[in-house]
């Protein structure tokens, strides 16, 4: 198959992006593209760990406990939908009343029914672990957070999000994480300062013995208050990951490391 007339979506060969593996992992990828790359990953030990990683991240997610949405916020929502499609209605037919059900598209919508296929939605998608370690992050976000949701205000513009999370505050001798946190490390691509440049990058993980590969996490820390540049790395072995602590000036013949441990396995 040539390249001009090669499918979209096709696997594209190592390295692989997260999301793919992602996408073949929650298999929402089609059968012959999902066969195609599942065959070739096999051969990757890169792309095996994230596999051995997702499995253990839906292991985990598994055992929480289902999430639903509060009454008070569906009744909202359920509300709202009511009131936009009944003004949709009046202005493509002024002349007749809002009805209790609206007309659209020759279709008659009835909210109680829509009311519940959306919480069957809502319950049934809730279960389903998807997105790599970056799934796992936006879930241990949102568990603690207030469930007391206000319906949003049109008048009011929201507030801008911040540039950059702040660095992840650790303290010790050297990087010990736990889930939450090597989660958040594992779904980040954030550099400090100069490792931002693929070069310099480079240079920095060529003098601290990584020949091959490059970081498949990265989250800017704190350890005992000292800045530094926390990169997660495979080991090859399942389930284990090296977690690779520099100092901001690492680069070519400077490894600068600060801290060099392991998570898992």
């Amino acid at each position: 198959m040539s390249g001009e007339h090669r499918r979209t979506g096709a696997p594209q060969g190592p390295p692989w992006s997260l999301d793919l593996l992602a996408d073949l992992h929650a298999g929402v990828l089609d059968e012959q593209t999902a066969e195609e790359l599942r065959g070739q990953v096999q051969n990757d030990p890169e792309a095996r760990e994230i596999l051995a990683a997702l499995d253990a991240t839906s292991a985990d997610l598994s055992e929480l406990p289902p999430l639903t949405i509060p009454d008070d916020v569906s009744a909202r929502i359920d509300a709202a939908l009511e009131n936009e499609v009944r003004a949709w209605a009046e202005q493509q037919q002024p002349a007749v009343p809002a009805a209790p059900a609206a007309e659209q598209g020759g279709q008659v919508i009835d909210f109680a029914a829509a009311k519940q296929r959306r919480r069957r939605r809502f319950t049934l998608g809730a279960g389903v672990v998807g997105v790599a370690a970056a799934a796992a992050a936006v879930v241990f976000s949102v568990l603690p957070a207030n469930t007391e949701t206000s319906a949003p205000q049109a008048q009011q513009p929201p507030s801008p999000a911040p540039s950059a999370k702040p660095p992840l505050a650790l303290q010790g001798d050297q990087v010990d994480l736990n889930g939450q946190q090597f989660a958040e490390a594992l779904s980040s691509k954030q550099y400090l300062g100069s490792l931002s440049d693929p070069q310099q990058l480079l240079g920095c993980l060529q003098a601290n013995g990584v020949t091959s590969g490059k970081p498949i996490g990265a989250r800017e820390i704190t350890l005992d208050g000292r800045p530094a540049q926390l990169m997660v790395l495979p080991t090859g072995m399942a389930g284990e990951f090296r977690l690779l602590a520099v100092a901001p000036d690492c680069g070519p013949d400077n490894p600068a490391k600060i801290s060099d441990s392991t998570f898992g396995g």
